[in-house]
């Protein structure tokens, strides 16, 4: 690990504006990140807001989020990677933006080298489609190509939200195979309203509904919790707890 990392979240409140209907509180919560950590919910239920509250990108309007590293506050080096990346790299020349990437981050010489790496364990050649703008690639690739950046960067923590969106069953396999190899030296949050993929890669979860964090705790904690089940719409819990998931051992080492 690249060091321990912990959050210390106190009385959170965030409201968009002209969103009256929707609130995100977090009264209180501390985590020591290990392993990698799933942060649940349906559709609404406030995972991107949390995620990017987690991230610095936006302020609550009250409250405090603090981190401690390796036993001091800290302010750690948190990737957030969107859930529609396509939105930022659509009309981005790919060539441009590793090189924006690299002029930003001259202190890391292996930058380049790193991103050239990921994108090949994602089946993408930088040589091939650095003269394309992001029209020129499919939603899977703008998918591959977001995440393999964020990777690059080395982040203390990374937070990959909705990863799998676009990714066929190749480009799945291959995001649990990178992701495996990654959290031994760095922190993971995967934000997604697919359980089954918060299942398959988290031994900790975090389960928001209507702007609150009903739950923290593992698949086992959680079979107790049959109302929180029920209320989150996750079916068929019984039957998480007997596969045999091939990602099992990225949860408990």
């Amino acid at each position: 690990m690249q060091g321990d990392l912990s959050v210390n979240i106190r009385n959170i409140d965030y409201q968009f504006r002209n969103a009256d209907a929707f609130r995100l509180q977090i009264n209180g919560l501390g985590y020591p990140f290990n392993g990698v950590l799933g942060l649940y919910g349906l559709s609404g239920s406030g995972k991107t807001t949390f995620s990017k509250l987690l991230a610095g990108i936006i302020k609550p309007v009250s409250g405090s989020v603090s981190f401690i590293k390796n036993g001091y506050s800290a302010v750690p080096k948190i990737i957030y990677s969107p859930q529609f990346p396509e939105k930022i790299l659509l009309g981005i020349h790919i060539g441009d933006t590793v090189q924006q990437i690299v002029s930003r981050n001259l202190a890391d010489d292996g930058v380049y080298d790193s991103i050239c790496n990921y994108l090949q364990k994602f089946s993408l050649d930088f040589d091939k489609i650095m003269d394309k703008s992001g029209f020129e690639l499919s939603g899977g690739e703008l998918r591959r190509l977001a995440i393999a950046l964020s990777l690059a960067l080395s982040p203390d923590l990374l937070i990959l939200d909705e990863p799998t969106i676009g990714l066929g069953r190749k480009g799945k396999n291959q995001l649990y195979d990178i992701l495996e190899e990654f959290r031994q030296q760095h922190h993971i949050m995967i934000v997604s309203h697919d359980f089954n993929l918060i299942r398959k890669i988290c031994g900790h979860y975090w389960i928001l509904h209507q702007g609150n964090l009903i739950f923290t705790g593992n698949l086992k904690a959680l079979e107790f919790r049959p109302d929180i089940v029920e209320k989150v719409g996750i079916n068929a819990l019984e039957n998480y707890f007997t596969e045999n998931v091939k990602t099992e051992e990225m949860k408990t080492r």
